[in-house]
């Protein structure tokens, strides 16, 4: 009998899903060892959707506080007086996608862990994510050779996977973010929409994988 999965359905551009972090990594900590972990990239900033973070300054400057307030989770002064204070910072969720693809070929079951570094990276370090090089030592505490991730993160055929990715969330109708389902093998459930606190989302997980088919 095959073991269920977990999706974990997220951007690295998303501020919520900075702030469910903790969670996702705790349910991960505790469910690891009874089903697997899956990332699915959302393309959150994409085609039109792609600008420059000035665009959207006023409303992260009031949106990031009420994530803290929500999750606890605290944003860097990197990134609010750094990356996001001079305003040119490209929000483009299409290069960190393709990083999370390129990661999940080399240690798919760190996925979850590589998904918080990205944004621990972006929300409190202030790293822009648009630059292949930054990646490097995103990906040496993994045990993965720096120079060799950087050197295929923007090859066309972990390009063409993410864009592959970003089109099957938008088959399963995901638009919002984080979105946790479910895969049982015979049904896929729903179990997180939006934020939730641990406890929520853990009884909506063991109901999952209870359900009778």
């Amino acid at each position: 009998m095959s073991r269920p999965r977990i999706i974990y359905v997220y951007d690295a551009l998303c501020g919520w899903c900075y702030g469910f972090s903790p969670v996702i990594r705790q349910l991960y900590a505790s469910y690891g060892d009874q089903a697997d972990f899956d990332v699915l990239s959302g393309g959150m900033m994409t085609g039109t959707r792609v600008r420059p973070v000035s665009e959207s300054m006023g409303y992260i400057q009031q949106a990031y506080k009420t994530v803290e307030d929500h999750t606890g989770v605290r944003f860097g002064d990197a990134y609010l007086n750094g990356l996001l204070a001079k305003g040119t910072y490209l929000s483009d969720s299409e290069k960190p996608g393709m990083a999370m693809t390129l990661f999940k070929a080399i240690s798919p079951d760190q996925a979850v862990l590589f998904a918080s570094t990205l944004q621990h990276a972006l929300y409190y370090d202030g790293v822009d994510l648009n630059v292949d090089a930054h990646y490097g030592p995103l990906v040496e505490p993994f045990g993965i050779d720096p120079d060799e991730f950087v050197a295929h993160v923007s090859d066309a055929a972990i390009k063409e996977q993410t864009w592959a990715e970003f089109n099957l969330v938008s088959q399963y109708g995901i638009n919002g973010f984080p979105s946790v389902i479910v895969d049982t093998g015979d049904k896929l459930y729903q179990v997180a929409r939006g934020y939730l606190p641990y406890d929520a989302l853990e009884a909506n997980v063991k109901r999952a994988l209870n359900s009778p088919e």
